[in-house]
């Protein structure tokens, strides 16, 4: 069974670096029915108040660097039933990049070069 999970309002970071799977008995890397290898990617999921951490996997190198912000795009938690106990695990279709709160760039607030002066009084500042 799965259930997709809806992330508005959520912000996800990444808190280690995306490692590809392995096999829990042989230990080989593990890949799916295609060939193409499987990676989990440890989040950190936010809400602006509490956060906590699931493991996602994902098929591909998601290319991420810890401390990257990330939407899961389909994330989806996964369960069955295996021996009388339930196995859930989290998936996601890919990992998008996000931007950074609060970061700089077009359209981002927050004093610049100048302290946070501007206009006319930043020229002043500045002879």
């Amino acid at each position: 069974m799965q259930f997709k999970i809806e992330m508005t309002g959520l912000r996800c970071l990444v808190a280690d670096a995306p490692e590809q799977r392995r096999d829990f008995e042989s230990k080989d890397l593990r890949t799916d029915a295609e060939g193409r290898p499987l990676f989990q990617v440890r989040l950190l999921v936010m809400d602006g108040e509490q956060s906590a951490p699931i493991k996602v996997g994902v098929v591909g190198d998601p290319g991420l660097s810890q401390g990257a912000f990330v939407v899961p795009v389909g994330l989806a938690l996964n369960a069955i039933d295996r021996r009388g106990d339930t196995v859930m695990w989290w998936t996601a279709e890919r990992l998008e990049s996000a931007p950074m709160p609060g970061g700089t760039g077009p359209g981002a607030s927050g004093p610049g070069a100048s302290g946070g002066a501007s206009g006319k009084a930043a020229g002043k500042a500045a002879e």
